[in-house]
């Protein structure tokens, strides 16, 4: 009894240290969390439809309207005449990973919007906050009519079904112990705006690809994408900080042939006259004559262009990219009074100091309104008017985003009969499209002193290997132990690495996570770094998941509160023992 004491004073301690330290996350393999953008508040309205529980009560949430609201750090919700109150409240469909349970609510970015699966909402940082937990597939109907549009060509948007999968998978696996969702519903991450049957093109191009994501060397890829490169896909090192072999500069004349890339344009004229120099835009003709003062020394009058030439990359390293800093101008210049003396003179000007691109030298759909386009750079070119056409060049300004990986012009690609693969492969070198298999659907793995279940390998001893553990499995396929990001794994093993089966074609994998019960963080070890993680599952800053959620239950009572913490407490005083039976 005196030793349980103990352990519930360490509970509170713990409670006070770590209450305002950083929000932590596990990853959930099979389904997504977002946290939805509904603005901040202390009370938030939303409606669910279908069969819906709520989980700190069991019984049905009921139909019609319904608020909770922030009591404190808690949260509140009445159902018929009974109200409900914990440090947050889940919604859980009865008929989850299906379309008939849903969730109306108005997001703050998006206005009404209808979501699958369930809903958790708790109180951070004063408001109320919305977590929208279901399975990848159902999130990318959210997410590809979105990023892309539902009109796109079908093979567009299966590309963009399966960077968006990738995408998210590699996030999930990113922020595994660093916060209480996977991902939010903008753009910081990708734009996600629920469910609509109407989008029925998306829906189609991510059911025909269903599971597939871009294997490189075995690993699962990050697969970055933007709007627009501009003409030139980007490296990573360009970009961030990693150099990523599948990345490589490529031309993309299919990014400049969409009529939708964002383009803006300031024409240069071969000679210059009153009629030519109406058509550049002011400040650039202004800085040009002030520059081409400076360079002769005197007052001049600017005659012809010899040459109009882009230097300086941004990436002084990369002789290869397109994204110039400066542009130089060679010109036939006169004094003013003195038309037969004239002269050549050469300046550089840094792009960054043209304001060019009034709505009239603007190509694309995108109004009179400013946009951040990346990438500078200078090309011979016409200006076409009703009655003429002048001979010149232009300084040009594209890329509307990073320009890593695939373009979301890349509709023109489809349009122009390339298949999803074709356009997969020329953004991502190197890569194998993989399809993630099942636990159905993947050979059985047959094990000898642990335990296979459909959601993961338990009865697994701290400090056992990854070679220790392959030499007790068996399978049709190929296995192999990878860690919570994807590479292959060796040595200690930890939970959220997984056995991952690759069988059929060797195209095909299926991963199951690991389960150590009490090591809650994923370091392999059981110790006051777990008690720390099971604490911030308790208090609700951070909401443990997957295999991580389950390696809490150290007392196998299929319930993670504050006996497994008790346990957990007297395990590391050596006061206790933690059994890896199930």
């Amino acid at each position: 009894m005196h030793k349980i004491t103990k352990a519930v004073a360490l509970v509170v301690a713990l409670t006070l240290i770590t209450a305002m330290l950083p929000a932590f996350a596990a990853v959930f393999h099979s389904d997504v969390r977002v946290k939805l953008s509904i603005g901040s508040g202390r009370s938030f309205t939303f409606t669910p439809v279908g069969e819906y529980t709520l989980k700190e009560a069991g019984g049905s949430a009921g139909t019609g309207e319904l608020t909770v609201e922030a009591i404190g750090s808690r949260v509140s919700i009445k159902l018929g005449d009974k109200t409900y109150t914990g440090p947050s409240l889940t919604l859980l469909s009865k008929n989850y990973g299906q379309t008939t349970d849903y969730i109306r609510l108005k997001n703050a970015e998006y206005g009404t919007c209808t979501y699958l699966g369930n809903m958790t909402f708790d109180v951070y940082e004063g408001s109320i906050r919305a977590i929208n937990t279901l399975p990848i597939e159902q999130y990318l109907y959210g997410v590809v009519p979105h990023e892309m549009s539902n009109s796109f060509p079908v093979e567009a948007l299966k590309a963009q079904a399966v960077c968006a999968r990738g995408y998210a998978v590699a996030r999930c696996s990113r922020y595994a112990a660093s916060r209480s969702y996977d991902l939010v519903d903008t753009s910081k991450d990708q734009v996600y705006r629920g469910y609509a049957s109407k989008n029925t093109r998306a829906i189609a191009a991510v059911d025909a690809t269903r599971g597939q994501v871009l294997v490189y060397d075995g690993d699962i890829i990050e697969a970055f994408y933007s709007a627009s490169n501009g003409g030139q896909t980007e490296r990573t090192i360009n970009v961030w900080d990693n150099d990523l072999p599948y990345y490589t500069h490529a031309d993309d004349i299919y990014d400049l042939l969409n009529k939708s890339s964002l383009e803006e344009k300031s024409f240069i004229p071969d000679t210059y006259d009153e009629t030519t120099e109406r058509l550049m835009d002011g400040s650039v003709l202004t800085a040009i004559k002030k520059a081409a003062y400076a360079a002769a020394g005197q007052e001049v009058e600017l005659l012809s262009t010899v040459k109009v030439l882009a230097k300086d990359p941004s990436a002084k390293n990369d002789p290869e990219q397109r994204c110039y800093t400066n542009v130089e101008f060679t010109l036939m210049v006169a004094p003013i009074g003195s038309p037969e003396q004239t002269g050549q003179v050469t300046f550089t000007l840094p792009f960054e100091g043209l304001s060019f691109g009034s709505y009239e030298n603007m190509l694309g759909q995108i109004g009179a309104k400013k946009r951040n386009l990346r990438m500078y750079g200078a090309e011979r070119g016409e200006y076409h008017t009703a009655e003429n056409q002048y001979s010149g060049w232009f300084l040009t300004r594209r890329r509307y985003g990073h320009g890593v990986g695939l373009s979301q012009r890349s509709a023109q690609r489809a349009r122009a009969g390339q298949k999803y693969e074709d356009i997969l492969a020329f953004y991502y070198i190197d890569t194998a499209l993989y399809t993630v298999g099942t636990y159905d659907t993947a050979p059985r793995i047959k094990a000898d002193g642990c335990k296979v279940h459909s959601w993961g390998i338990s009865e697994i001893k701290p400090g056992t290997t990854a070679e220790k553990l392959l030499g007790r499995l068996e399978s049709e396929g190929s296995l192999t132990v990878i860690d919570r990001k994807g590479a292959q794994k060796t040595g200690t093993l930890c939970t959220g690495d997984s056995v991952r089966n690759t069988y059929g074609d060797g195209f095909t994998i299926f991963d199951l996570p690991i389960i150590i019960y009490g090591d809650i963080d994923g370091s392999g070890k059981i110790d006051k770094d777990d008690i720390t993680a099971l604490q911030k599952h308790l208090i609700r800053s951070s909401i443990l998941g997957g295999p991580y959620l389950r390696a809490a239950d150290v007392n196998h009572d299929e319930a993670v509160d504050i006996m497994d913490m008790i346990r957990l407490i007297q395990y590391v005083s050596d006061d206790a023992k933690i059994t890896q039976e199930d």
